[in-house]
């Protein structure tokens, strides 16, 4: 009921029938009084000059001036949104001219470039634009006649020509103007779980100098129960709804007359109750951190599974006794990968033996979620091997082979010498993967000497 309320207070004060007027009367902020030589040109005269030549009303410089002294406004840098509609509602003007002289040179082939805007002063839209950017010489013919020589002449002409796309007048909307401009609007937390509460911090500033009676703040039906912070501040908390979304803030502002506006979409709430999804994928499980070049250090990335804000991360390596030996984290996007290379977070080489990996992610809505372990290991110890001479005849020998290691021989080679050092079977044998049990070798035969 409530809401319906609200809704038939807007439309009946708001709404209305939509009529036309013309923008007709202008202020010009100051384009400046420029000296070439012994020539003096005041740029913004003459832009009001041609503006009213064109039938618009321009407002004299010191009413406007008195208007900027009064706000403190220095220059077109210094406005804002609510300062462009306050000077709409003060001066009675329906729009604001601004733009700057970029270039102004004399000589025998004077130059002048300038650019312009009009700004709307009921929404502080750009309702116009256009520049210029004129010499002399462009006059000219191809004979070189109608060169312009003089400056003064050059920017009248320039001015003109700036202006007269401008259109005679600019359609207005005839509804009541807001008298009421709210400069900030923020929520905190602005993305949180369902049920959770949150801040919200609103600040209106009275346009027309016209006092505000009363402030409503609402997520969906709900209202925000609003404090008084200070001059212009308020303040409230709100239960977050249930279910995921993203829910705008609606506000409405009541006059002393009792009229009613509607602000719509200067802030909103995410709903997020979904914890991330990701998971973790290694290239490679085996780690030997001997600076040999082969398997020093690890790589592995995270994968999200879906599109999702994160808030922090935190990688965890943990021995088999579930102690953590090393880990990282940061806030934000998770990095393209990670990188370990075998130490502990005082960057000491950890011992041989199974690692654990596990990735720790949480949404800026405070869900969590922890990544199933991934076994690693680290080996730096070479494999032992023992070597027994099972048989030996004139032909040759027979070996018996044992090689104990932590993880699976990647190669092997074999060479037999004799008791001087020299090779005495066929050469060097080699192969891939586990070493065979059983070898038998054709010895080389020794040179009888005489």
């Amino acid at each position: 009921m409530v809401v319906t309320i609200l809704l038939f207070a807007l439309s009946g004060e708001l709404s209305g029938a939509q009529g036309a007027a013309q923008t007709r009367t202008v202020a010009i902020m100051p384009f400046g009084t420029f000296a070439v030589g012994d020539l003096s040109i005041d740029i913004t005269r003459l832009l009001a000059h041609f503006l009213e030549k064109n039938r618009f009303k321009v407002i004299p410089d010191d009413i406007l001036e008195s208007f900027l002294i009064k706000r403190r406004i220095r220059g077109a840098d210094f406005l804002d949104r609510p300062a462009v509609r306050e000077m709409g509602t003060a001066l009675k003007v329906d729009a604001l001219m601004v733009g700057s002289v970029d270039l102004l040179a004399g000589g025998e082939n004077p130059r002048v470039a300038m650019n312009a805007q009009m700004i709307d002063c009921l929404d502080a839209s750009v309702m116009w634009a256009n520049s210029v950017s004129r010499t002399g010489e462009d006059f000219a013919t191809f004979l070189g006649l109608g060169k312009v020589t003089s400056l003064e002449k050059l920017v009248k002409m320039a001015a003109e020509e700036l202006l007269n796309r401008l259109p005679r007048g600019a359609n207005m909307d005839d509804s009541p103007v807001t008298p009421f401009e709210v400069t900030h609007a923020s929520f905190f937390p602005d993305v949180l779980r369902g049920g959770e509460n949150t801040r919200v911090s609103i600040e209106v500033r009275e346009i027309t100098g016209k006092k505000l009676e009363d402030i409503r703040a609402f997520i969906l039906d709900k209202q925000i129960e609003l404090k008084i912070e200070g001059p212009r501040w308020y303040s409230g908390t709100i239960k977050a709804p249930a279910v995921e979304g993203v829910y705008p803030l609606r506000i409405y502002l009541t006059d002393r007359w009792n009229r009613l506006f509607k602000v719509d979409a200067v802030a909103s709430v995410t709903v997020h109750n979904t914890p991330p999804e990701v998971a973790l994928s290694f290239p490679q499980r085996l780690l030997s951190p001997n600076n040999d070049g082969i398997n020093d250090y690890i790589r592995f990335f995270a994968e999200p599974l879906k599109a999702i804000l994160l808030d922090s991360w935190r990688v965890e390596i943990t021995d088999i006794s579930g102690n953590i030996v090393r880990s990282e984290g940061g806030f934000g996007e998770l990095p393209q990968g990670f990188i370990w290379r075998g130490r502990n977070n005082e960057y000491k080489t950890v011992k041989d033996g199974n690692y654990f990996c596990r990735l720790v992610v949480k949404d800026k809505a405070g869900n969590k979620t922890v990544t199933s372990e991934e076994r690693l290991m680290v080996d730096t110890t070479p494999p032992e091997v023992q070597i027994v001479l099972a048989r030996k005849n004139e032909d040759g020998i027979t070996l018996d082979l044992r090689a104990t290691d932590m993880t699976k021989i990647a190669d092997w080679e074999l060479i037999v010498y004799d008791g001087d050092g020299n090779e005495a079977g066929p050469g060097k044998l080699e192969g891939k993967g586990d070493i065979p049990t059983t070898i038998t070798l054709g010895l080389k035969k020794k040179r009888k000497t005489c």
